[in-house]
């Protein structure tokens, strides 16, 4: 019998010591039903060592008592962390029960009644909280068909040894063997309740690790984990490299090395010093990535820094972000500032030079240097005219910023190619002839389109045509020729009608044509003076002719004449 006692009180100092270890592990998880099912076992333990003092002194109905309290509380703590498990809000009538059971219990100790019935309340309480629990978690618990009956089984068990066992076996109050198969029991429970913490966790791991993945196949940027150690290699690269990169996450896990050769030539020392000095990967950088299709795109990367247990960089986590668009903008907004500087800079020095002029004449007419009558009049005459430049210009440079800002009205109407022609091209051949030049009408192939019609703006158009026209006999010495050639083109499936003013004058040096079109462009041909002007005719030109949805551009050489073209397109009902 001592050795049965021995072995008792080992089993409770074992269940009690598990129960406290598992207690600490337990509160290490943010989970709050696994603190209820923690503190349950650790009362149940508590109330194990109650039993040693019921064998031991088993007419202090007081310990039995202490012990069904334990048991009331363990229970409940049992029940709470079950309710806590499938997310619902335990009902208050547990609690009232709880009180209920206190209260009978004390009554009971305190009229001196027999154990059984001390017990008897608690003990329905415990079965009804047995299949409580053991329901509940079968049916909000994903497990298998195997499982359920294991796990049901348990606590059906434990709940109507522990209900009814002290009842079917009197004796049991003064019978180790009879805790012993308790204890038995309720290890068994707390190992199957251990089974299911460890299989929540499982299935949210599970889960976890799902969300990550549709997560990470599913992000527009490029997510990857590259390793150090043991070998150098991708150990995961998103779905999304294919777009970003053109390559495929097979590419970056057969080629460890495979940014090193995409690296841009200018980046390429930043990539190095990355790979010798592990501790910068963890700062944002940005660097340039050459495209399967051979174009380079910019990427931003933000890298997390993986270390081992001596603090050893091995690994590197981090996303990587296509930001090409990005910096397509923060350039555009570069050349918008540039522009904007340059643009100040050129009004001004465009209004400096009339003003200087117009200043300096008024000023001799005032103070009486200027006094001969033919001589005033000749100053009041170039007064006029920088004034006249001074008005075009400001109304030149309104007129530009209306139609960059879209902000500009236009008027549409129909008209046939053959009117155009005639009514709007053909006036002009009046002011070429006026300044000594000849002029020709080039209809190339278009005498059986001209009943097809244009939707255009006549008046703006007529201004690009008064830009170009003259532009043109400004630059062509007398006895030249200017032509204007009309044609039909098809471009992108759509019909244009091709316009093209060509001059047999100075000409215009190939490094000069992309940029004629900019505002205040002045080239370097000053020996004749090529590009005199405000400088904002062809600028205004392009928007127009672009707002028509057509093109215009120049062509030609140095001493070889210059041709300018625009498109415009043909209405197609």
């Amino acid at each position: 019998m001592f050795q049965i006692h021995y072995l008792l009180m080992i089993l409770t100092i074992l269940t009690l010591a598990i129960s406290l270890f598992y207690l600490h592990i337990f509160t290490k998880n943010h989970e709050k039903y696994i603190h209820f099912w923690g503190l349950s076992w650790v009362l149940y333990a508590i109330s194990l060592g109650f039993s040693m003092f019921i064998l031991k002194y088993p007419s202090i109905k007081l310990f039995v008592a202490l012990r069904q309290i334990c048991d009331l509380f363990s229970s409940l703590f049992l029940l709470a962390g079950t309710y806590v498990f499938i997310d619902k809000k335990m009902p208050k009538y547990w609690i009232q029960f709880t009180i209920v059971n206190l209260l009978w219990i004390g009554l009971a100790v305190y009229y001196d009644l027999s154990f059984i019935t001390i017990t008897l309340l608690a003990s329905i309480f415990f079965n009804i909280i047995a299949l409580v629990t053991g329901i509940m978690l079968l049916k909000y618990w994903k497990m298998n068909c195997f499982e359920k009956v294991i796990i049901m089984t348990i606590f059906l068990v434990w709940g109507v040894h522990k209900a009814y066992y002290p009842y079917i076996y009197p004796e049991f109050w003064n019978s180790p063997l009879g805790y012993m198969s308790e204890i038995i029991l309720a290890n068994v429970l707390n190992f199957g309740i251990l089974i299911i913490y460890f299989q929540k966790i499982r299935n949210a791991l599970t889960e976890s690790e799902k969300r990550f993945r549709l997560l990470a196949e599913n992000a527009q940027d490029l997510i990857y984990l590259y390793r150090f150690k043991p070998t150098i290699g991708f150990e995961y690269v998103s779905p999304s490299c294919k777009n970003i990169t053109g390559y495929t996450p097979e590419d970056f896990y057969k080629d460890p090395m495979i940014f090193t050769k995409l690296a841009h030539t200018d980046d390429l020392p930043l990539v190095n010093i990355l790979k010798e000095s592990k501790i910068l990967l963890s700062e944002p950088m940005t660097v340039r990535w050459r495209h399967k299709n051979g174009y380079y795109i910019w990427t931003e990367h933000h890298n997390t820094v993986i270390l081992d247990a001596l603090g050893e960089v091995i690994g590197v986590e981090g996303i990587l972000r296509d930001i090409t668009d990005r910096k397509k903008v923060e350039e555009n907004m570069i050349q918008a500032e540039k522009s904007r500087q340059s643009l100040l800079a050129n009004i001004s020095h465009e209004l400096r030079t009339p003003i200087t002029s117009i200043l300096g004449y008024v000023t001799a007419l005032l103070d009486g240097t200027i006094y001969k009558k033919e001589v005033k009049e000749e100053c009041l005459n170039l007064i006029r005219s920088k004034a006249i430049t001074l008005q075009r210009l400001i109304q030149d440079l309104f007129q530009l910023t209306q139609l960059e800002s879209r902000q500009i009205s236009f008027n549409f109407s129909q008209i046939s190619i053959d009117e155009f022609i005639f009514d709007i091209v053909k006036k002009y051949e009046w002011d070429v002839h006026g300044a000594g030049i000849k002029f020709e009408l080039i209809r190339s192939h278009i005498e059986e389109y001209m009943e097809e019609d244009l939707i255009i703006d006549i008046e703006r158009i007529d201004q690009v045509l008064s830009n170009l026209i003259f532009n043109a006999i400004k630059h062509t010495p007398k006895e030249g020729t200017i032509f204007i050639d009309v044609e039909r083109q098809n471009e992108d499936d759509k019909k244009y009608l091709l316009i093209k003013i060509k001059d047999t004058g100075e000409g215009i040096e190939k490094k000069d044509l992309d940029h004629i079109f900019d505002r205040f462009y002045r080239g370097e041909n000053a020996k004749n003076n090529i590009f005199k002007g405000i400088g904002l005719g062809l600028t205004i030109s392009k928007e127009i002719v672009e707002f028509h949805k057509g093109r215009i551009w120049a062509e030609g050489n140095l001493e070889k004449g210059c041709t300018f073209c625009f498109t415009l397109p043909i209405y197609c009902p």
